[in-house]
């Protein structure tokens, strides 16, 4: 079963009715399966996120809404899962392909942990965000701002969408230590 069509059935069950989802709530799933989410912690979030709201209201509510629970369980799931693994190794990687796409040698430090690691690899990320951000045109620019407008109440998740975007159209991977 594809990562959607597993999603949405599931979906479609916890708020109990309809037969479809909306355009946004296919784009959010399209996002997380982009960014490398684990279903089983997709499902599992946006049922903590169901599970506080009354079953009359979970028809009406939007998916995107859920997006902080699967943050939560996300950055504790692969807590677990790298304390297995070599991170500092993967830390290095990661920097070294920034340092590629950056065009320049970077300083770079000595995490204590995987939190530093990570924080530090997504501070490289909003950078190289920021430059092809900076390098695309007003119509580009437009036409993504256009794209995730749908998004923007909820200013992390609409961030989140934009720099997916500009890493897609840029042909990279996210610099975390966590995804592949």
């Amino acid at each position: 079963m594809s990562y959607y069509r597993e999603l949405k059935d599931f979906i479609l069950e916890l708020r109990g009715s309809g037969f479809f989802l909306s355009p946004r709530d296919r784009w959010f799933l399209k996002f997380l399966e982009e960014e490398g989410y684990p279903v089983s912690i997709v499902k599992e979030g946006i049922r903590k996120f169901f599970l506080f709201y009354p079953p009359e209201r979970r028809a009406k509510l939007p998916l995107f809404m859920s997006f902080g629970e699967i943050e939560k369980l996300k950055r504790h799931h692969t807590e677990r899962v790298t304390s297995r693994k070599d991170w500092r190794e993967r830390f290095k990687e990661k920097v070294n392909m920034a340092e590629t796409v950056l065009g320049q040698e970077l300083e770079k430090p000595n995490p204590r942990n995987v939190e530093e690691a990570e924080e530090f690899l997504q501070s490289l990320e909003s950078l190289i965000a920021k430059r092809l951000w900076e390098s695309l045109s007003k119509e580009e620019k437009a036409q993504i701002v256009s794209k995730f407008k749908v998004f923007k109440e909820r200013e992390d998740l609409f961030k989140a969408m934009v720099k997916r975007e500009l890493f897609k159209r840029a042909g990279l991977k996210s610099l975390s230590i966590f995804l592949d």
